[in-house]
């Protein structure tokens, strides 16, 4: 739970404790030595300035032109651990996932990976909170234990605490009747025994919950677990995003963030992530973000009918040949238009509409069946524009079961990744669902199966270790 306090001196390689104040990255042995890197250093120092607005609260811009790559932050957690909503058996000391349900700690006897897990006596990681959890005596759940670790933080007056407690939490929107109150309670009542007995432990368990929900990126590695960055969790929402991240175990065993832009960045540009999905819809993306962030989306995709022309939400006029769209999509009540004739559908009669092909994609879909996916593609597109999420989802599914000579199968594997790439133009939320596309294409006759498979490889050459898409990668460079 600590900074980095240490490093290499760049000009005399010896031990070195003075940081760069700009990018805190880079350490000196002494200030002479820091003044004769400048001209170095300045090219790579800190390029990203917070900004403040009424409307966005703090946010981050580019303090320079950035290309695309260019690492724009690298920091480790304030505080990390598994996510709330998790139901995975997680290793106190690491993150791990436990293989066995009998190793725990010796001492408190929560979870571990493995009874020697160096992470257990860390002072910096379990070691922490062992000894809270020892004395509160609280039945072993992972998913109330960095609630728990904030507790402690906030408890022990903690430098951490405080960089914390700055960030938004939105408890006026946590409220009696909200489903996250509900949440909170049922986490305060695990947990009230670790807490004062006075009104300030529900308060102080109220906001942190609200902490974590609001500002908390999921991690991976350790899979399974969430973490709270102080200027990353500045990165302003686009469904349109200009960075990716992805994380790397430091020193200290924690999942440290590395921010890199994706496309070229105007010095003065917002810096922007993702808070949802790229392959739901305007509709769907837009409840999330209100409903777990607490704000509304209007970039140029949420604003757009459409959404850039891939049709993701629109529906067939089932008198005519047109296509029906919600007049106004930044309002959840909208109506919908035909845009050749005068239909009109309410908001809600489209989401009866939608969720029930929902349930029938989704029961479907579980079987995995070709003979029924293909049957249900063609019901699908005669009610719903070819690229309509429900009809990408199972096209998605449905080309990984044609074999290579149907014709079909080329036409849906184009349509997908000309549909990801629209919305994902620079790979960094869709590089698996579009590299799975690119190789089922590849197998086709006529396709320029190197092209495919490189630009597979190439849009892979980011994902985590041991993850799925690592895996592919290296099952395609095989196949190459």
């Amino acid at each position: 739970m600590e900074y980095q306090t240490e490093g290499i001196c760049p000009i005399c390689n010896q031990r070195a404790m003075l940081k760069c104040n700009g990018c805190k990255q880079q350490f000196y042995c002494k200030k002479e030595h820091q003044r004769q890197d400048w001209p170095r250093h300045r090219s790579t120092c800190q390029p990203w300035e917070i900004r403040e607005s009424s409307e966005l609260g703090r946010y981050l811009v580019a303090s320079r032109d950035l290309n695309p790559d260019d690492v724009i932050l690298s920091e480790s957690p304030l505080i990390w651990g598994p996510a709330l909503h998790s139901d995975q058996r997680v290793c106190v000391g690491c993150g791990k996932r436990c293989k066995s349900s009998s190793t725990r700690c010796t001492k408190c006897l929560w979870p571990a990976c493995d009874a020697n897990c160096p992470g257990l006596t860390d002072k910096h990681r379990h070691g922490l909170e062992c000894s809270f959890l020892i004395k509160a005596r609280i039945i072993p759940r992972c998913d109330v234990l960095l609630v728990i670790r904030m507790l402690v933080l906030w408890r022990t007056k903690s430098k951490y605490w405080r960089s914390i407690e700055k960030l938004q939490s939105h408890e006026d929107s946590r409220g009696q009747g909200t489903d996250a109150y509900e949440e909170t309670m049922n986490i305060y009542g695990h947990i009230k025994r670790f807490l004062p007995d006075d009104l300030s432990g529900e308060d102080i368990v109220h906001k942190i919950c609200g902490l974590i929900e609001v500002n908390a990126l999921e991690t991976l590695p350790p899979e399974g677990c969430i973490a709270i960055y102080e200027t990353a969790c500045l990165l302003e929402h686009s469904c349109l995003a200009n960075t990716r991240h992805n994380f790397k175990i430091d020193d200290k065993g924690r999942p440290r963030i590395i921010v890199k832009a994706t496309c070229s960045i105007k010095r003065g540009d917002h810096l922007s992530t993702m808070y949802t999905h790229a392959l739901w819809t305007t509709r769907a993306r837009r409840a999330h973000l209100l409903e777990t962030k607490y704000f509304s989306c209007h970039c140029k995709r949420c604003v757009d009918p459409t959404e850039l022309g891939t049709h993701l939400s629109t529906l067939k006029c089932p008198h005519d040949k047109g296509l029906v769209l919600p007049k106004d999509p930044l309002n959840f009540d909208s109506q919908w238009g035909c845009n050749l004739c005068p239909g009109i559908l309410t908001a809600s009669e489209v989401k009866q509409f939608i969720d029930k092909l929902e349930e029938d994609v989704d029961e479907i879909m579980y079987e995995a069946n070709k003979d029924k996916l293909i049957n249900l593609l063609s019901r699908l597109t005669a009610l719903l524009h070819p690229g309509h999420q429900q009809c990408i989802t199972v096209s998605h599914s449905l080309i990984q079961l044609l074999p290579a000579d149907n014709p079909k199968k080329a036409e849906l594997c184009k349509r997908i990744i000309e549909t990801t790439k629209t919305l994902d133009p620079y790979g960094a939320r869709l590089a698996l669902y579009t590299a799975v596309a690119l190789r089922e294409l590849s197998t086709c006759s006529g396709e320029d199966r190197k092209r495919l498979l490189s630009e597979a490889i190439s849009l892979l050459q980011y994902e985590p270790e041991n993850s799925p898409g690592e895996k592919l990668r290296i099952l395609i460079e095989s196949e190459l």
